[in-house]
């Protein structure tokens, strides 16, 4: 029985960082979008040049979608709740659809802003059902 707990309770703490890491990621992914105005009037350069291209989107949606994987699954093993994991597979689909070349000029900003908001969403949902699952 002891030993059980003390595997719950290590289990539970990775989910807890791997949950953590996906929501900032997210979050960072909002921040970044609404910030660029702001941070491209005052960080001159090099730092404003790569925060702006393209390679700086396709890096960040490379750490969003492992850690939001991870994260819903581990999630979905424990509560078994459907809706935060479609949530972030909604977030997830509108940060690539913002990195599509086809998109209407503007459209990339209301994308990665919508995505970001319901993977902060899932993600928050998903660590409301865990944690009331305890």
């Amino acid at each position: 029985m002891f030993a059980e707990e003390i595997e719950r309770s290590a289990s539970e703490r990775r989910t807890n960082v791997i949950e953590g890491a996906a929501v900032s990621a997210s979050l960072l992914c909002l921040v970044h979008c609404l910030a660029l105005p702001l941070l491209l009037l005052l960080l001159p350069g090099v730092i404003g040049l790569f925060a702006r291209s393209e390679v700086f989107h396709y890096v960040a949606l490379a750490l969003v979608v492992p850690s939001a994987v991870a994260a819903f699954w581990l999630g979905y093993r424990r509560h078994r709740a459907l809706r935060p994991a479609l949530l972030g597979l909604a977030g997830v689909g509108c940060l690539v659809v913002a990195l599509l070349p086809e998109r209407a000029e503007g459209a990339e900003t209301w994308f990665t802003v919508a995505g970001s908001l319901l993977l902060v969403a899932g993600h928050t949902m998903n660590w409301r059902l865990r944690m009331a699952g305890d």
